[in-house]
């Protein structure tokens, strides 16, 4: 592996003999160092020819944009599990079960305030949230990039995928015992569209480098 005083080594003798700056970047990335890598060599260059110091940009608002992510990350699991409560309470008075009788657990409209609720509080919320980072993205670029937005997205598409894999498990599981029902097939069904959709949207907006309406990352 290249030692970096052999990198400096080769950034100076490229540069005296008359070399561009994209020349000596393109020659280091097509042997394989990483942009990063390039550009601070040569900023090291030029520090040690000029005796100046390259300033390093630092990210501003880190804290709000952890603060704005993780609140909105909070809507958004708040909202997706009232979802997935309510259509699990509605799939069980649609299609009833003849093994199993009631105990008395409430009309239908008690069993589904709460979780309707939940959908009702978090999900314009997690609009509005989505809809003020966005506008601070459109005003900060660079903001597409920070490590909070990365590692807080890739949290959720982790959550996301475990989740659909568990759900996948469990149908087969069940179709393999012969055990699947139509209350079950509804329900696995509801937690794959969730879960799915959600890390297919996650996944899309960390792919396009871009912030997509309601992007939580």
């Amino acid at each position: 592996m290249t030692s970096s005083k052999e990198l400096r080594d080769f950034i100076a003798s490229a540069k005296s003999a008359g070399a561009s700056d994209e020349t000596v970047i393109g020659v280091l990335r097509g042997r394989g160092w990483p942009k990063d890598d390039a550009y601070r060599a040569l900023g090291d260059y030029y520090e040690a020819g000029g005796g100046l110091h390259v300033p390093v940009y630092k990210r501003s608002g880190s804290a709000r944009d952890a603060f704005l992510y993780l609140f909105s990350f909070c809507a958004l699991g708040t909202w997706t599990i009232g979802l997935g409560s309510l259509m699990f309470t509605l799939i069980d008075h649609w299609i009833r079960d003849p093994l199993t009788q009631s105990y008395g657990y409430g009309t239908l409209q008690d069993q589904i305030a709460s979780p309707l609720a939940s959908v009702i509080v978090a999900f314009p919320i997690y609009l509005l949230v989505m809809f003020y980072i966005l506008r601070r993205v459109e005003v900060h670029p660079d903001k597409l990039d920070s490590p909070v937005r990365k590692w807080l997205t890739y949290l959720a598409l982790l959550i996301a995928a475990g989740v659909v894999l568990g759900d996948l498990i469990a149908f087969l599981t069940h179709f393999l015992q012969g055990e699947l029902s139509a209350r079950f097939i509804a329900k696995d069904a509801v937690v794959f569209v969730i879960a799915g959709g959600v890390f297919w949207y996650y996944l899309g907006a960390m792919q396009k480098k871009k912030p997509l309406v309601g992007e939580g990352a």
